[in-house]
């Protein structure tokens, strides 16, 4: 009797991404606050740092102590001060185990939590269901999907202009042309738009991004990257 060894499995090991935080902006409040200790205020500015432009942040305890280098007690418990003081709201638990919540900075006492949800301009989606989401796009394939092509059709602007030697030029006005340009550009490989990338674009005209500034900002963020991004809606999130 043969038997067949399957062939070693290759593994790819992703390089660990850049911790690319800088600042992080936390409540006057809390720096004036003559009750609150140093260790909570340390804890409030590293769960800052995590937050999004909104106050949104999903960091688990975990990864606050081992920022910090303390114990995960230690910031149960500071967290808990937080939480007593109206400094962190928890908007939804985590599951059992994970430490993980959704929580967000009150920076401004004055507005409600409906008010202050009502103001999220940003994708309220956590990371977690963000790659969920992508690893679902993934095995629809990569082919563009009839939704897409639908939406190119709608962004393409065969606007025509004349330059000053009088030859007409076919001007491109459309962002999902400059997706496809770019991605030959940087990583000489050709874009097939996906649902996503769409979202992406849906959110760069909702804020009135020129075409220009789109072009520059997507091209620093895809240079950032250190692999070719399956689609970019990870740069709508910055917006």
């Amino acid at each position: 009797m043969n038997f067949d060894i399957p062939k070693k499995p290759k593994i790819r090991i992703k390089p660990k991404p850049q911790d690319r935080r800088q600042i992080a902006i936390v409540p006057l409040r809390a720096v004036m606050d003559k009750s609150l200790s140093l260790g909570a205020l340390r804890v409030l500015c590293m769960v800052c740092a995590y937050a999004n432009r909104s106050g949104i942040t999903w960091v688990g305890q975990e990864r606050l102590a081992k920022d910090l280098g303390v114990s995960r007690r230690t910031i149960t418990a500071q967290m808990t001060k937080l939480r007593e003081k109206n400094y962190v709201d928890r908007l939804t638990k985590g599951a059992r185990m994970s430490h993980t919540s959704t929580m967000r900075i009150v920076y401004n006492e004055d507005i409600s939590l409906a008010d202050a949800l009502a103001l999220n301009t940003e994708d309220g989606r956590s990371p977690y269901m963000i790659l969920k989401e992508e690893r679902e796009m993934a095995k629809k394939g990569s082919k563009t999907s009839a939704k897409a092509v639908k939406t190119l059709g709608e962004y393409v602007d065969s606007k025509r202009v004349v330059e000053s030697n009088g030859e007409a030029v076919l001007a491109y006005n459309s962002k999902l042309e400059i997706v496809s340009l770019l991605y030959g550009k940087i990583y000489k490989d050709k874009k097939t738009i996906n649902e996503l990338d769409l979202k992406a674009i849906e959110v760069a005209e909702s804020i009135g991004l020129t075409n220009e500034q789109f072009a520059h900002d997507l091209e620093l963020w895809l240079r950032a990257r250190p692999e070719r991004p399956a689609s970019i809606i990870d740069y709508s999130h910055g917006l």
